[in-house]
């Protein structure tokens, strides 16, 4: 009497098939992948901003002082954002160690990946904007929240002359 053993287990060629169905599943769902990532980032950024002019906007009610939002750095709006109250009247954000305390009171971080913001009010680029005491704007400004894949919808922020702050979709 001859006992057979009996092996459990994937052949070869069962091992092959499966790795080429899930490479296949892989390569189909990649691409998508990336546009989930890359709307992902323009609606973070864009939450992140009107987020930010919001809190902007409540600080000048609440303290009855000016409150300036501007660029953090030179005049591109994507290197990030400076929300700041200007305490001494003299027009520029002092930071340490120049004064014991800043008067800069929230900072957006720099925009990711190719994603961009631009800043303007009746066409023309704006390079800051202020939030009055009364919770008003210096200006009616239109933030727009883009990315590079062209005709995609991105994020356009409008800020009122009353202070309101609204988002909604646009075609970049």
């Amino acid at each position: 009497m001859s006992i057979r053993k009996k092996y459990s287990g994937f052949t070869l060629i069962e091992l092959m098939i499966t790795l080429a169905l899930v490479g296949i599943i892989v390569g189909l769902a990649a691409p998508s992948f990336a546009t989930l990532i890359a709307n992902s980032r323009l609606a973070s950024t864009s939450n992140d901003v009107v987020g930010a002019l919001n809190y902007a906007r409540s600080e000048a009610v609440k303290t009855g002082r000016n409150v300036i939002v501007n660029p953090a750095a030179g005049s591109n709006w994507a290197n990030g954002i400076s929300i700041w109250i200007d305490r001494n009247g003299d027009g520029s954000m002092d930071v340490p160690p120049a004064t014991p305390d800043s008067e800069e009171i929230r900072r957006i971080p720099e925009a990711p990946g190719s994603v961009t913001v631009t800043a303007s009010s009746s066409g023309a680029a704006v390079s800051n904007f202020v939030f009055t005491g009364a919770g008003n704007s210096s200006g009616a400004v239109t933030i727009q929240v883009c990315d590079d894949r062209s005709g995609e919808s991105g994020r356009e922020i409008t800020i009122t002359l009353g202070g309101r702050v609204r988002g909604e979709d646009f075609t970049c």
